[in-house]
């Protein structure tokens, strides 16, 4: 402005001058839209799970097995045809009881052939005997004469040769209770299994007494058992005891008893309590210390 006044000025007058004014366009910025602020309420719900656990304990117990090899057995019967025994060893035969769960087994018969279901037992070629008459001199018992029979009886056995595969052969009687696995194990401390050089041993299972007699242990033939070794010897010196024992009154088993041990000097163990029989000592059936029970008809 001061410059167009002094431009008049020099000019020397009035001056009439149109000013044109350039407008000033100002562009509108744009408006932000209104902001709306809502205000929100959140509410949080807390579900709190509350779980319980129940911890077990578990203990293991470990538990060791020895396992101790048992003797093995050899066991025979001997049965007289013409009676109750042949139907009782049919039944013993079929529930595999008394003989016949030994490791090995054979019937003999006594009086002509036998058959046991589909066994055919090994006939022993002796005649019937008589039972004992004890008024007679030199007459030891009233049972069976049958001395004779298990001479030639222990004839097959041999003939046989099973029996030499065993630790122990046993004789039992059909009417005897007898459980094999219990003898096993009441045997296990005289043998060592599978020894063929073991000891020569009979087992005694009675030592009662009769018309003040001493003391002594005795055989009752309801259940024999003998060692290998023991019947080795009798294998071999039973002539003898044939030719110089005064048997043709006894049992059977008082003269192969009197063979092994006045003949032969075998050892015997004490096996009392292996045995109940009404003979010498009676005990009830439900007596687990037993291996055998006699008689049961």
């Amino acid at each position: 402005a001061e410059a167009a006044e002094e431009a008049e000025e020099a000019a020397g007058g009035e001056n009439t001058s149109t000013v044109t004014t350039t407008p000033t366009t100002t562009t509108p910025q744009p408006t932000e839209p209104p902001t709306a602020t809502a205000t929100a309420t959140a509410t949080t719900t807390t579900t709190t799970w509350t779980s319980t656990h129940t911890t077990s304990t578990h203990t293991t117990s470990t538990v060791s097995t020895t396992t101790t090899k048992l003797s093995s057995i050899f066991c025979y019967m001997v049965v007289r045809v013409k009676s109750f025994e042949i139907p009782l060893a049919e039944v013993l035969y079929e529930k595999r009881a008394s003989i016949f769960s030994c490791d090995a087994w054979r019937v003999l018969s006594n009086g002509g052939p036998a058959n046991i279901r589909d066994y055919k037992a090994v006939v022993i070629k002796q005649p019937q005997v008589e039972l004992g008459n004890l008024s007679k001199s030199g007459t030891t018992t009233s049972s069976w004469l049958n001395t004779m029979i298990f001479m030639e009886a222990w004839e097959l056995i041999f003939d046989d040769g099973e029996w030499w595969n065993h630790d122990w052969t046993v004789k039992v009687d059909p009417d005897a209770v007898f459980f094999p696995d219990r003898l096993k194990v009441r045997l296990q401390p005289y043998y060592p299994p599978g020894d063929f050089n073991g000891p020569a041993l009979y087992v005694a299972n009675c030592d009662r007494t009769w018309n003040g007699a001493p003391p002594e242990l005795k055989l009752f033939g309801s259940l024999e058992i003998f060692s290998r070794n023991a019947l080795g010897m009798y294998r071999v010196h039973k002539n003898e005891c044939k030719k110089y024992l005064p048997w043709k009154g006894w049992g059977e088993d008082l003269f192969i008893s009197e063979c092994m041990k006045k003949m032969m000097k075998v050892g015997v163990v004490n096996g009392v309590d292996f045995l109940g029989d009404q003979r010498c000592h009676y005990a009830p059936c439900w007596d687990q210390s037993k291996v055998a029970f006699h008689a049961f008809k």
